[in-house]
């Protein structure tokens, strides 16, 4: 046995009890619980991580809404909601974020937000309350700071192991960013954040029912997202948030029976509906609207539209149409680089692709060119064809278009159009994009489910999308005097 060998195992021997020594001084109490948690985490390097990770979770929702007296609003139900917990002096900071995305999360050190998307969804101010205290209940439970440190110490033991086989490096704990804790949490953080979520919802005043009837809100809008994207909507409970909450609602249902709070609280209905009321829905003109099978973005000043079948979804790197039967569109831009658009489509863009028929090409006026190459899915070969278009000086923006190879000739024709599509927006143009806001509606006699949804300025699934947005029941009708939210420009 080699001396080399002797030294490495001494070293491994001396790094192992470090990292138990670590372990063993990691436990400390989660202010919701009361209970030891391993935690390497201070509340002061908690505070940094959330800190340091706010402005990546900015930029990738699309910033704060700016609507000072609704953020104002979000904010005051957190602060309330904090002053009901077991540290009610605890520094939290509250973000409503630009995203019509339906999502609430929380980061470390009391970051806590909420999108634009999930107001709109909920129905009351008890079922927002219900969400946000969720979050704060994940925070106080010290979830993303217990599941941070676990990520430590598999660094810290995968960094032992590189040294002991003499490959330092494997490992490298500088690589957690935000992503380390924006992860789906286990099922015991999530029954633990309801539980704790509901307790702050009802020392708050508000009815725990509300908890139920967002669960039910959720889950339904779920539902609807999977039938417009052509998908089985049965698939929620495999692909959405019930799948790690198993009978979720039963859950919550009796936690309240046990509190003996179910008839107690208020809902906060007309009040929270009268702030709602204008504001944004959907897409932010600043950063693209879809309207139909069309996209354009005011801002850069281009439109482009996709063919008929294709659902577009505006995201915040790219633009994705699919037609749910394998075919997809993804439109991105990039930064101009010397050359023609073949030479940047082979150089800058895809410069491992093997690529062939390049051609370049004109559209409305823009200097463009194409070229294809296949690629791999989970189901399997796909065609892929590649067009670049140098929109001025600085910008290319690019199609990529994804056909499975039986239907790429059929495709072909109407893939063509899209490309011809894309043109620049006249002043005219840019200035008629105005945004959809929620307006709130006081139900009248004569006014139904069918008549109320065709006056939305949607397109399409009028009527699934007014039952989701007002949490409606199949056949449920509507009661002059009641508020109901529209989709309108």
């Amino acid at each position: 046995m080699s001396t080399s060998m002797l030294s490495r195992r001494g070293m491994l021997a001396g790094l192992a009890a470090g990292a138990g020594m670590l372990s063993l001084g990691g436990c400390q109490v989660a202010p919701g619980t009361g209970r030891d948690e391993f935690n390497l985490l201070s509340p002061s390097e908690e505070a940094k991580l959330g800190r340091d990770s706010h402005p990546q979770i900015m930029a990738q929702f699309g910033g704060a809404v700016d609507d000072p007296a609704l953020s104002a609003y979000v904010a005051g139900l957190g602060q309330t909601l904090v002053r009901t917990t077991e540290t009610p002096g605890a520094d939290f900071r509250f973000t409503l974020l630009n995203s019509d995305i339906v999502n609430a999360m929380a980061l470390p050190g009391g970051y806590i937000y909420v999108t634009r998307g999930l107001l709109a969804l909920c129905g009351n101010e008890a079922e927002l309350a219900g969400v946000v205290g969720h979050e704060i209940g994940h925070v106080l439970g010290r979830h993303s700071a217990q599941r941070y440190s676990r990520a430590m110490a598999a660094n810290v033991f995968t960094t032992i192991l590189g040294i002991a086989v003499g490959q330092p490096g494997i490992a490298d704990v500088a690589q957690l960013g935000a992503g380390a804790w924006l992860q789906a949490y286990s099922r015991e953080n999530e029954m633990e954040a309801d539980q704790l979520g509901l307790r702050y919802l009802s020392r708050g005043g508000w009815n725990p029912q509300a908890m139920v009837s967002m669960l039910n809100r959720l889950r339904d809008h779920g539902r609807l997202e999977m039938l417009m994207a052509g998908r089985d909507p049965s698939e929620i409970d495999q692909t959405h948030f019930m799948a790690t909450h198993p009978r979720t609602i039963d859950r919550v249902q009796a936690a309240i029976a046990q509190a003996g709070t179910a008839n107690n609280g208020t809902l906060g209905e007309d009040a929270y509906l009268e702030r709602l009321d204008g504001m944004v829905y959907g897409d932010d003109p600043a950063e693209g609207v879809v309207r139909g099978t069309a996209f354009l973005h005011p801002v850069a000043g281009f439109r482009f539209e996709v063919p008929p079948g294709f659902r577009l979804t505006n995201g915040a790197k790219a633009v994705v149409a699919n037609d749910g039967n394998g075919a997809a569109i993804v439109f991105d831009g990039g930064k101009a680089s010397g050359g023609d658009m073949l030479t940047y489509i082979g150089r800058v863009w895809m410069p491992r692709a093997r690529l062939a028929n390049g051609e370049t090409l004109t559209i409305n006026g823009m200097a463009a060119a194409t070229a294809t190459t296949q690629g791999r899915t989970s189901k399997g070969t796909v065609d892929i064809r590649l067009v670049a278009i140098r929109f001025d000086t600085d910008d290319v923006f690019r199609f990529t278009f994804i056909t499975p190879p039986n239907r790429t000739k059929t495709l072909g024709e109407a893939l063509r159009r899209t490309t011809y599509s894309f043109r620049g927006l006249t002043a005219a143009e840019k200035s008629a994009v105005k945004p959809l806001r929620i307006r709130v509606h006081t139900v009248k006699s004569g006014d139904s489910v069918d008549s109320l949804a065709a006056s939305q300025d949607v397109p399409d699934w009028q009527v699934e999308r007014f039952r989701v947005l007002n949490g409606l029941e199949p056949g449920e009708t509507l009661r002059p005097g009641r508020k109901v939210k529209l989709i309108r420009s």
